[in-house]
């Protein structure tokens, strides 16, 4: 009879000890690792923006614009659209539209991606540029 009540005990310690370390387990991550509170990067983040600037030139298929406070102007191009040109793919035929219809001069808002070079998402106009009096 000794002998069972200590096999009892010793089963009814060894319980305790493995629920014990359960229940610890269970809060140790809320508790100790804080992974809740911390906030997941955003993958875009700088790689997405605006720039506010002077339209310094143009071509078909690109801009550039030197924005406040920059000593160059950056070039931004549409963005591509499609797979490959044999398959019908070519830079976004919206943005090439905007970018003809746009003067030298004018103050632009520029928003843009970044994919291997600076993308264009949209051209707002802010300000056309002064015209010069005609005699």
């Amino acid at each position: 009879m000794f002998r069972t009540s200590r096999n009892i005990q010793f089963l009814l310690g060894t319980l305790v000890v493995c629920l014990s370390a359960a229940l610890l387990g269970m809060t140790g991550p809320s508790v100790h690792g804080q992974d809740k509170d911390k906030k997941e990067k955003n993958p875009l983040e700088g790689k997405k923006g605006k720039a506010i600037g002077l339209l310094t030139a143009k071509d078909a298929n690109s801009i550039e614009v030197k924005a406040d406070g920059e000593e160059k102007a950056r070039r931004y191009v549409p963005q591509w659209v499609g797979g490959a040109p044999a398959q019908g793919g070519g830079f976004d035929k919206k943005t090439l539209k905007t970018i003809s219809e746009l003067k030298v001069g004018s103050r632009v808002e520029v928003e843009w991606l970044f994919e291997e070079r600076l993308r264009i998402l949209s051209v707002k106009v802010l300000k056309l540029p002064a015209e010069k009096d005609k005699k």
